[in-house]
């Protein structure tokens, strides 16, 4: 979730979940086709306690464990730094993975050659997060990195033997760039971010709240390096899905409030290739995309005003609302239904619904708790 315009300090949210439900990638859906089954209703059954700041879910296929993001205080300074946790997902315990555990470096040269080396963990600042299978068992953990460089870092995750994380690489963005989320593309074939704003203006959320373009949709590539996505320009673009096939994305429009179906293969192609962009407003500042067990996309984030947004980074409780609603997108028809609507105490600024096992786990930036629903 992007907060306040308050010069120099932004709070941002980006984009991230599970496909327990598929074989492969957590940031990627089947080829756009009407899911043949829709997510059912759920209900507010608990909350896990812990991670602080927890703005991004990925839970990793098949193993029962989710990687969450947890927020630095302030994404574009170095005064406070941010965290990557590992939760059980039947004992609820949650364990610290970066940058404050110990992880190794085994920099892929070949594979991320611009990288100018290791981030700084003194200064970590994660945000968007998702994984990738690699065909040794393990997996690539994507993730945008605000500390010391904008970017998007990527780690070995390997949980055969405990916990290990291991940073391969890099990808820094342009200048003039703010990354939100991130989705790799399939078969290691490069990956997409969101562009939220440029940072180097002077106001940049009077570009989003006036629901005027202020970035985009950028894809990477090892050989043609970085492009940006044609029909991508939005207010505010936030999480971020890619089909299975890699044709599609799904695009949050924060500002807008609104969600895009988006194509990445020239517009042109196979019936269950999307062509032309479709959008489909929702009842909220769309945050972090995930795709729930039946094939729909998840949706949550903030029914927020201007003054609430800053209100909220400010940390001003007060004037900061309480709310959650859960929303899915059937992929193909572009529609949303409501699948929770609540108000649970002091649960603020939600940003992700993403599935991990049987439930729907939600995250939010304000605070060390996730809603579990069911």
């Amino acid at each position: 979730m992007p907060l306040s315009p308050c010069p120099h300090r932004w709070l941002a949210a980006g984009a991230a979940v599970s496909l327990a439900a598929f074989s492969a990638i957590a940031a990627v859906l089947p080829a756009a086709a009407a899911p043949k089954d829709q997510t059912p209703a759920v209900a507010l059954e608990a909350f896990l306690d812990g991670p602080a700041s927890p703005e991004d879910i990925v839970e990793v296929p098949g193993l029962g464990v989710a990687v969450v993001s947890g927020l630095s205080d302030d994404p574009l300074s170095t005064s406070s730094v941010g965290h990557l946790y590992a939760v059980d997902a039947a004992s609820q315990a949650v364990t610290e993975i970066w940058p404050e555990r110990d992880w190794s470096v085994e920099w892929d040269q070949t594979r991320y050659p611009s990288c100018p080396g290791a981030p700084d963990p003194a200064i970590a600042s994660p945000h968007g997060i998702n994984l990738e299978e690699r065909p040794d068992g393990a997996f690539d953990l994507y993730v945008v990195n605000h500390g010391g460089r904008e970017g998007v870092e990527v780690f070995r995750l390997d949980l055969s033997e405990g916990i290990h994380l291991t940073w391969t690489g890099c990808v820094t963005m342009p200048r003039g760039t703010f990354a939100n989320g991130v989705a790799p593309l399939p078969d290691g074939d490069g990956l997409v971010v969101t562009n939220f704003f440029d940072p180097t203006k002077s106001d940049p959320f009077s570009q989003i709240f006036s629901d005027t373009p202020s970035g985009n949709l950028m894809r990477w590539e090892l050989e043609s390096g970085w492009s940006v996505v044609p029909e991508s320009a939005m207010a505010g673009p936030n999480g971020v899905i890619v089909t299975r096939d890699g044709r599609t994305a799904f695009v949050a429009e924060w500002g807008g409030r609104k969600l895009h179906r988006i194509p990445l293969d020239g517009a042109q192609g196979a019936a269950t290739s999307a062509v032309g962009r479709v959008s489909v407003d929702v009842p909220l500042m769309p945050d972090n995309l995930r795709l729930s067990a039946q094939g729909e996309v998840l949706v949550t984030g903030q029914d927020f005003t201007p003054t609430n947004v800053m209100a909220c980074q400010r940390n001003d409780l007060a004037n900061c609302p309480t709310g959650l609603e859960v929303l899915a997108v059937d992929p193909k028809r572009m529609t949303a239904r409501t699948i929770y609507a609540g108000d649970p105490a002091d649960f603020r600024a939600p940003t992700v619904a993403a599935p991990v096992g049987d439930r729907i786990w939600v995250g939010a930036v304000k605070g060390s708790r996730i809603a579990l629903l069911g």
